[in-house]
């Protein structure tokens, strides 16, 4: 799989947009764009202060559906989403904004659900609301946007140096096993949680900054194509090994009910908001030692960077294959 050709759906929609807005705007004196859009946040320069600013949409229908998810869930994943992202760049959040729009009959018990869900995630994470706006909408839609800080250079996606290791945290395929269970009509047969109530991986990400990542992003929408993202920022590619996948329980288990191979469900599962890290292998060693037993959160070398852009799945008997395709699109098919 090349993973420098141009992108195709969402990924040149947003380049499209990225390229009409390099042309026009300046900001206030003192005020440095050093990342623009493009990466998991934007990055800011404020005189000695470095900040994180970082949006998310969740659409009825599209991301949720009122009748699977409870509002307090939904109200913890609508910030737990966006944390992710300030943790991808190994920083700390500050303060949130939320912006809602949903029909009259979501005005009472189940808003103080949300914002109550919401405000869990806020307190557990160390974030202020801050503010928003509301509106009245046929179908709900839920914006939060999320203002961070770091102490020093954040870590980008384009950072990936040929020779890295790469590296994930925690355990793939679980909030997949979790959607595939609901569109499949059986919400019992597993553990919702995952899927309803990421965990962002704030900590980790903060001590992989610390200790040497060159690259970073969040998996939101799946390893399979998240990593392309990565790699085609940082002009690498990479072979990812599917023995070493960290495969969660959930998603064997789904997997292995369904006929379907383990390593590759999780391969292509989305919205499990571990974090994707590149490091030199001896930065990567210290990972290991240290930030598992500093954070609590598993750590596993999945594969390494290479210097051709191409995305290679290596097999347990040692067989390459490109890798099918990959994740979630809003702008591209879905079967």
């Amino acid at each position: 799989m090349r993973v420098d050709v141009p992108p195709m759906g969402e990924g040149a929609l947003i380049e499209r947009i990225a390229a009409r807005a390099k042309a026009i705007g300046q900001l206030p004196q003192g005020f440095v764009v050093a990342e623009g859009i493009g990466d998991d946040t934007a990055v800011l320069q404020v005189g000695s202060h470095t900040l994180l600013w970082a949006a998310d949409m969740l659409v009825e229908s599209i991301h949720f559906r009122l009748d699977w998810i409870d509002p307090a869930s939904l109200g913890w994943k609508a910030l737990a989403v966006n944390l992710s992202d300030i943790a991808a760049m190994g920083g700390a959040p500050v303060g949130a904004l939320l912006s809602i729009a949903l029909a009259p009959e979501y005005t009472g018990t189940w808003l103080d659900g949300f914002t109550d869900g919401l405000l869990e995630c806020a307190r557990a994470f160390g974030v202020a609301l801050l503010g928003g706006d509301t509106n009245r909408a046929p179908r709900m839609v839920i914006e939060v946007s999320v203002l961070g800080m770091v102490e020093g250079a954040p870590v980008l996606r384009r950072g990936a140096q040929v020779g890295d290791w790469i590296l994930v945290t925690g355990a793939l395929g679980a909030s997949r096993a979790g959607l595939q269970a609901l569109l499949t009509g059986a919400p019992n047969a597993l553990d919702l949680t995952p899927h309803f109530r990421p965990v962002p991986r704030l900590q980790a990400g903060a001590r992989a900054r610390a200790l040497g990542a060159t690259a970073m992003m969040d998996l939101s929408d799946g390893l399979a194509a998240d990593l392309p993202k990565l790699l085609r920022a940082s002009g690498c590619g990479a072979i990812i090994r599917l023995s070493q996948l960290p495969i969660h329980p959930l998603a064997h288990q789904w997997a292995t009910a369904t006929g379907a191979d383990p390593a590759l469900f999780a391969f292509l599962g989305g919205e499990d908001y571990e974090l994707l890290i590149t490091a030199p292998p001896e930065h990567a060693r210290r990972m290991l030692e240290q930030l598992p037993a500093q954070t609590g959160v598993a750590l596993t070398v999945i594969g390494e960077v290479t210097d051709t852009p191409e995305l290679w799945l290596e097999h347990p008997d040692g067989t390459r294959t490109s890798p099918p395709a990959a994740g979630w699109d809003h702008f591209q098919a879905h079967p």
